[in-house]
C-alpha cells in the first residue's frame, strides 16, 4: 500500500511539475515527501539510494507518468487552443506573483536598491524575447541539432537550480526562456523526439547538481536582489507569453469576440491556481505546527 500511495504521490507532483506557475517543490511539502526527498539529496550516496531505493522508485515512476500525461494534454491544448492556453500561462504568472513576493520578504522588505536587479532582469527577458523574435512563441524544436542540443540542456540547466527556490516553478522559467513547448511536445510524442529529451535530462541533473549550490549561495548572500531578479523575470514574461503572430512557427493570431472572452476565462483560471495551492500548502502547514 506505502509503494502504491508513494505512486500517486509521484503523480500529483509530475503533474505539478509540468505545469508552469505551480511549484513542484510546495507538492512534495503538501505531499509530505519533501523532507525525506531533500534528505537524500543533501547526503547523496550509494548507500543513501540503497536505503530508499523503493521510495525512489515508485516516487519517481509516478512523476513520470504525471509528467508524460500533462504533456500530452498541453500538446493538445497549443495545437487547438493557442491564445486560450497562453492566457491561462498569464494568468499563472500573475496569480504566482504573491506567492513568490511573500517568499521573498519573509524576512525582511524590499528597498529602492532593489529596483536595479529588477529592471535587469525584466530588461533580460524583454530583450532575449525581441532578439529571438519572441522567445515564448520561437518555432518548436523537432530534432536534434547542435544548437538545439546546447539550448535545451541550458534551459533545462536554469529551469531545474529554479525548481529548488520556494515557490518558483521550473515550469514557467522554460516558459519564459521558450523551451517549454518543445520539451512539452518532445514528451508528447516520445517515439519520434526522444533525441531532444536527452539534453534536457543532462541539463536538470547538472542544474540540481551545480546551480543549485549557487543558487542556495545567492539566496544566503543577497535574497532580496536575487529574488528582486527573478520577479523582473516573471514580470517581463507577460510580454513574451503575450499570443501574437509568428511567421517562423507558424502562428496566426486571429481576435474575435469570443476568443477575447475565453482567453479572460482562462487568465482567471490560471491566476486562481497558483493561489489555491499556495492556501492549501498554508493550511496544511498551519495544521502539521499544531
Amino acid at each position: 500500500m506505502e509503494h502504491i500511495l508513494n505512486v500517486l504521490k509521484g503523480i500529483i507532483i509530475g503533474i505539478a511539475n509540468a505545469i508552469p506557475g505551480v511549484s513542484g517543490g510546495t507538492m512534495m511539502v503538501i505531499t509530505k515527501v519533501f523532507d525525506k526527498v531533500m534528505d537524500i539529496l543533501g547526503n547523496l550516496s550509494v548507500k543513501k539510494i540503497f536505503e530508499n531505493f523503493f521510495f525512489l522508485m515508485f516516487l519517481g515512476t509516478g512523476m513520470v507518468i504525471g509528467i508524460l500525461v500533462s504533456a500530452k494534454v498541453l500538446d493538445k491544448a497549443f495545437e487547438l487552443f493557442y491564445i486560450q492556453t497562453q492566457f491561462f500561462f498569464m494568468g499563472i504568472v500573475a496569480g504566482s506573483l504573491p506567492a513568490i513576493y511573500k517568499e521573498a520578504t519573509s524576512e525582511s522588505r524590499f528597498k529602492p536598491i532593489h529596483i536595479i536587479p529588477f529592471i535587469c532582469g525584466l530588461a533580460v527577458i524583454i530583450a532575449v524575447t525581441i532578439i529571438s523574435g519572441n522567445t515564448a512563441e520561437r518555432s518548436v524544436m523537432t530534432e536534434v541539432t547542435p544548437g538545439n542540443f546546447i539550448y535545451m540542456m541550458v534551459c533545462l540547466m536554469i529551469a531545474a537550480a529554479a525548481m529548488i527556490m520556494p515557490g518558483l516553478s521550473g515550469s514557467l522559467v522554460m516558459v519564459i526562456l521558450g523551451a517549454y513547448q518543445s520539451i512539452i511536445a518532445a514528451l508528447a510524442n516520445l517515439r519520434e523526439r526522444w533525441g531532444l529529451v536527452i539534453p534536457a535530462l543532462i541539463g536538470a541533473v547538472i542544474g540540481i547538481l551545480l546551480c543549485g549550490k549557487a543558487v542556495s549561495e545567492a539566496l544566503k548572500k543577497s535574497k532580496l536582489g536575487t529574488y528582486a531578479v527573478i520577479l523582473g523575470l516573471i514580470v517581463g514574461s507577460f510580454y513574451a507569453i503575450f499570443p501574437r503572430n509568428n511567421a517562423e512557427s507558424g502562428i496566426a493570431v486571429t481576435w474575435t469576440a469570443s476568443t477575447i472572452v475565453y482567453g479572460i476565462i482562462c487568465l482567471v483560471l490560471g491566476a486562481a491556481l497558483p493561489l489555491f495551492f499556495d492556501k492549501l500548502g498554508s493550511v496544511i502547514n498551519k495544521k502539521e505546527s499544531k
